[in-house]
């Protein structure tokens, strides 16, 4: 049985005024020193990687941040390698580290009961206290990972990472399929029909979002209103933690409905989707909700849980019908299904569901190749 990293968050206990000092001045010492590897980065001229990049300007760096411990500067490198490869994918605006966070090599931090002990500016040493649910007390026996500080809201959090052991996945009786809905955020259905669940309650705080950051943006581009950036980006960070949240509520709540049924879960591969087929409705789709976070939730919480996973093609879900298996030939229109051979119909998110659990069955290792498996 090999182990899953598994992140857990543990709110401090209010700090001394000391305590917030050397916490906020570390804080702010690793945002700048994140930036400085950015800047490093660029000069670079290459594709990041930390061999490249630690050759190129470490001893740089160190000489300009020596009041952060040396593996704290590290971290810091490594943050901004995570930084720039992604705006290498979008191309936006010039990456910048703006996150309230410092981070620490497991080497560096120790847990006694309910106290972490973390290494902060100028070599001081400081023991922060935790609150520990009680759900959460297990964690703390356990050999701990990497460790992040964080500030939200004048409030500090570490969050703390562990290897738990990782369940073998067993042997599905059926299949839940997952569809990234056109209505829906998404909705699940088994090949029988017998579990029928929508969740879109999210989707028109979600448009009202979009509005008005459109609004604000407007704003901000005309500079007719003074604090038109502070309150998009408050709304954007916002928004982040909502869809967060649902997602989590979403994907615990899939993944116990699974277990229970002793299913497995199917999903959407949308890797390359937007261009196989159909890209413009994919689009509309996937811009639609934070997809990738949800599907990442689902396959993290399934493995803690022993439940099977597979990734099915979507292609022609919407257009099959899950009664008959006849393919329309013409785009469904509207948001219901309509079999012109056999003449069911079924909302058109619903039946897509019941198609992507029906190509689970062709998977392996129930089924197929052990290749379609994402683990």
């Amino acid at each position: 049985m090999c182990g899953i990293k598994l992140t857990q968050t543990f709110k401090l206990m209010k700090p001394n005024k000391r305590k917030r000092e050397l916490l906020d001045a570390t804080i702010e010492r690793f945002k700048e020193c994140v930036n400085a590897w950015i800047s490093e980065i660029e000069q670079l001229g290459e594709y990041p990687t930390r061999k490249n990049v630690h050759s190129f300007a470490y001893k740089k760096i160190r000489e300009q941040f020596k009041d952060l411990h040396s593996n704290v500067v590290q971290e810091a490198m490594n943050r901004a390698i995570e930084v720039y490869r992604a705006w290498l994918k979008t191309k936006g605006q010039k990456p910048v580290f703006t996150a309230d966070v410092v981070s620490f090599k497991n080497v560096d931090v120790k847990i006694d009961r309910h106290f972490i002990n973390v290494p902060l500016i100028n070599k001081e040493r400081v023991w922060l206290p935790m609150h520990v649910p009680k759900k959460l007390r297990k964690f703390l026996k356990m050999k701990h990972g990497r460790v992040q500080i964080s500030k939200v809201d004048d409030e500090y959090y570490a969050q703390i990472s562990f290897e738990v052991p990782e369940p073998k996945p067993y042997e599905p009786k059926g299949w839940l399929g997952v569809d990234i809905g056109i209505n829906h955020i998404v909705v699940i259905s088994d090949d029988k029909g017998k579990i029928n669940k929508f969740y879109d309650n999210a989707i028109a705080w979600k448009k009202s979002v979009e509005y008005r950051r459109a609004r604000l943006q407007f704003l901000k581009d005309k500079r007719t209103k003074k604090g038109a950036w502070r309150i998009l980006k408050r709304l954007s960070h916002k928004e982040k933690n909502k869809m967060a949240y649902i997602n989590h509520k979403i994907a615990k709540e899939i993944v116990e409905l699974a277990k229970h049924y002793h299913y497995g879960i199917a999903i959407e591969n949308l890797k390359g989707i937007r261009h196989h087929y159909n890209a413009k409705r994919h689009r509309k789709r996937l811009h639609k909700w934070a997809y990738g976070d949800l599907i990442d939730k689902i396959v993290y919480k399934a493995k803690l849980n022993g439940v099977p996973v597979v990734f099915v093609d979507p292609r022609n879900t919407s257009r099959t019908c899950s009664k008959c298996g006849y393919l329309v030939e013409k785009g469904v229109k509207g948001r219901w299904f309509r079999c012109p051979k056999c003449g069911f119909q079924l909302d058109r998110d619903l039946n897509a569901a019941r198609n992507i659990a029906k190509r689970a069955f062709r998977l392996a290792p129930w089924g197929a190749s052990s290749s379609q498996r994402r683990w």
